[in-house]
């Protein structure tokens, strides 16, 4: 994603889809649109509240869309992805990153957090590339995987729920001893 942000030309219009309070520092010399269904929690600026199955923006508006582990939350994946083909440029870029359904990590994540939210689950790679191609009339440049370290579980971050305390609480040390256990493993 920073490569491809980091190479916009001046004056590029960036959405962020399903954001938060932003995936990304905006900080550059192109704009941003930050996009969630849900309100923000912090002042974010330049944000819309909106549904990624209906965007309220023209066609052929955006630069750059970011979907950064936002498509496993949405609803209707397939209207969504329409949309974003409908609001990027015919010589726009979208960025796309989901958590692997098939990883220990995102199983622990879903069992910790009740589903945490998704909705979806993609364990193809290739599958999901071949349905956005489909949806939005963008073709595939590349894919790469990006292994997590359990940041997500860390207890400096939030509250530690009690199923993590079978896993050793959530302290950076344990933590690091489950990424490694997994890494030897292949999980």
């Amino acid at each position: 994603m920073n490569e491809l942000l980091r190479d916009l030309a001046p004056g590029s219009i960036v959405l962020d889809l399903g954001c938060g309070a932003g995936s990304f520092d905006s900080a550059g010399e192109f704009s941003t649109v930050r996009v969630d269904l849900e309100p923000s929690t912090v002042r974010v600026s330049n944000f819309a509240q909106a549904d990624a199955a209906r965007l309220p923006f023209r066609a052929d508006c955006f630069d750059v869309v970011v979907s950064n582990h936002s498509l496993e939350h949405l609803e209707n994946l397939a209207s969504a992805l329409e949309e974003i083909g409908r609001v990027l440029k015919s010589t726009g870029a979208l960025y796309v990153a989901v958590p692997d359904a098939t990883t220990i990590t995102d199983r622990l994540y879903r069992w910790l957090a009740r589903g945490g939210g998704h909705v979806n689950q993609f364990s193809s790679a290739r599958e999901l590339a071949l349905k956005i191609e489909r949806a939005t009339g963008l073709r595939h440049k590349t894919t790469r995987t990006l292994c997590t370290s359990l940041s997500f579980l860390n207890r400096r971050n939030h509250r530690v729920p009690r199923r993590l305390l079978l896993l050793g609480g959530g302290t950076e040390a344990s933590l690091r001893l489950l990424t490694y256990v997994f890494r030897l493993l292949g999980l």
